[in-house]
């Protein structure tokens, strides 16, 4: 494979003086259809769109065809460094529901700058996405999607953000009713589970500021269930899904390496909630569609840096399954 094209900038018709930094790796061999496709990634908060080079890098290495590929930084993200213009109008900045509105955007000017479609060819169905977000790039694809049935040929879910604040994952210790055996533990007393569940709390909760601007605030009410609501794909249906979670071991040993995290609550707490929410959203297509969760060995929540081999195997998997 080539050197991937160098990074470009883009501009949206809602705001015009914001550009935005895509890369557009054109498709390999594509085979004749009467749709045209494109591969979407979707960032989380903490890694650029650089972050999904690897994996494409191998991907490529490892099919002979490949559709159009774009990847992109949101606003006051990696390379683009122009703010949302609507953290200027929103007391709290733009949120979810205005990446999702972004996106749009963005699929709609590559697709009649790159692919020779038109806006009328997107409303009448001739584009095909299959869409992959990272963390909270999770949520904002499963809220395009809704708004915009029967764009989606194919999802991929990468550990996907959980839209609660992160404390409330673990109990109140001063609830009434709180059984302290429920986080006490030979590495945590009860008063180091107090100082960590506050720690979280400062780092993760909804409401903590990002570097991005972006609003999470609202994001419970976005997505409030991890099952719901179905998502409506190409032709009617619900879209092929892959979800895919972290490895829970080395989580736990990440959070207490990078967070000092006692590994007890990693186990007891975060890790069963977040698989029963994996498990949660693989009823948001048709039955026939999902396959279960599975889990990247060894990957921790950024599973694209720790293994893009792993991004770069369920791509091409989607791809082969939706005959692109």
């Amino acid at each position: 494979m080539s050197d991937p094209p160098s990074p470009e900038l883009l501009t949206i018709p809602s705001k015009p003086s914001a550009p935005i930094s895509h890369t557009f790796l054109p498709a390999i061999n594509p085979p004749s259809s009467p749709q045209k496709q494109l591969i979407v990634f979707i960032n989380g908060l903490g890694l650029p769109a650089s972050s999904w080079l690897p994996g494409i890098h191998i991907l490529h290495s490892t099919i002979k065809s490949c559709p159009p590929i774009l990847t992109y930084d949101r606003y006051g993200q990696g390379l683009t460094t122009a703010r949302d213009p609507l953290d200027t109008q929103k007391p709290l900045g733009h949120d979810f529901i205005d990446v999702a509105k972004d996106l749009q955007e963005i699929v709609t000017t590559i697709a009649t700058a790159r692919l020779g479609l038109q806006r009328s060819d997107l409303e009448e169905g001739k584009l095909h996405l299959l869409l992959i977000g990272a963390s909270i790039g999770a949520p904002i694809v499963r809220l395009y999607v809704q708004h915009h049935p029967g764009i989606a040929a194919g999802i991929i879910l990468l550990d996907s953000n959980i839209a609660v604040d992160y404390s409330a994952v673990w109990p109140d210790p001063d609830a009434p009713g709180f059984d302290p055996n429920l986080v006490v533990s030979d590495d945590c007393t009860l008063e180091q589970y107090r100082v960590e569940k506050a720690k979280v709390a400062m780092m993760f909760d909804l409401k903590v500021k990002n570097p991005e601007g972006l609003d999470r605030s609202n994001s419970a009410l976005l997505v409030p269930h991890a099952d719901a609501p179905k998502l409506m794909g190409v032709n009617g249906k619900g879209p092929l899904l892959t979800v895919v979670g972290h490895d829970p071991e080395t989580f736990t040993e990440m959070s207490f390496m990078m967070m000092g995290t006692p590994r007890s609550l990693s186990r007891k707490l975060t890790n069963p909630y977040w698989a029963r929410y994996n498990e949660g959203l693989t009823k948001i297509t048709d039955e026939d569609k999902c396959d279960g969760v599975l889990i990247a060995k060894s990957c921790g929540h950024f599973i694209q840096k720790d293994d893009p081999s792993v991004v770069a195997k369920e791509v091409g998997s989607m791809i082969e399954k939706l005959e692109w």
